[in-house]
C-alpha cells in the first residue's frame, strides 16, 4: 500500500469503485450519528439510527416536510425501546436523498418525537431534528459506516 493512502481513503476508494457513494456524518453529544437529508426536497438533520427498524418523522414536521397520510391507517405502537405507546400514522410515496442516494416511494412513519427531543435536550443536545432514518434505508442502500472518518457509505447501484 502506498504510504500516503491511509486505511479509510483506500477504503473509500475500494466503496466508491464500487458504486458507493459517500455521505458525511457527525455526532451530537450524546454521541448518536447525525446526517443531513432531504424528505420530498426538503433538507433537514435526522438521526442515523441502526437500532430503528423504520425512518421515522417528528409530526410536527410532517407538513414542512409535504407528507401525506390517512388517519385511518394509524396504529399505536412503542417509539423504541423502553417508550410509552404513541400514535404512528404512515406516509407512503416519499423521496428521500442522502448525498448522491436517492429512494423514492419511502415509507415513513408519522409520530410524535417530542419526548425523544426533550430527552435529548436535557442532556445537552439541542439540534433541530426532523426525524430518525432507520435500517430500512440502511438495507436499501447496503449501508457501511466508517466510523473513524464518520462516513456513510450507500450502494447506488
Amino acid at each position: 500500500m502506498d504510504p500516503k493512502i491511509t486505511p479509510a481513503t483506500a477504503i473509500s476508494q475500494e466503496l466508491i469503485s464500487k458504486g458507493y457513494v459517500s455521505i458525511p456524518l457527525r455526532q451530537n453529544v450524546t454521541g448518536q450519528l447525525l446526517v443531513d437529508a432531504k424528505v420530498n426536497d426538503v433538507v433537514g438533520l435526522y438521526i442515523l439510527d441502526t437500532g430503528a427498524g423504520q425512518t421515522v418523522v417528528d409530526a410536527n414536521k410532517a407538513s414542512a416536510l409535504n407528507l401525506e397520510f390517512n388517519l385511518d391507517e394509524t396504529v399505536f405502537t412503542g417509539g423504541g425501546v423502553g417508550a410509552h405507546i404513541i400514535e404512528n400514522v404512515p406516509s407512503y410515496g416519499n423521496r428521500l436523498d442522502l448525498g448522491n442516494f436517492k429512494m423514492d416511494n419511502l415509507v415513513i412513519a408519522v409520530m410524535s418525537l417530542e419526548t425523544a427531543w426533550e430527552s435529548l435536550a436535557q442532556v445537552g443536545a439541542h439540534d433541530e431534528l426532523s426525524g430518525i432514518i432507520g435500517v430500512d434505508v440502511l438495507k436499501a442502500g447496503n449501508a457501511i459506516i466508517e466510523f473513524s472518518t464518520l462516513t456513510l457509505y450507500l450502494n447506488t447501484k
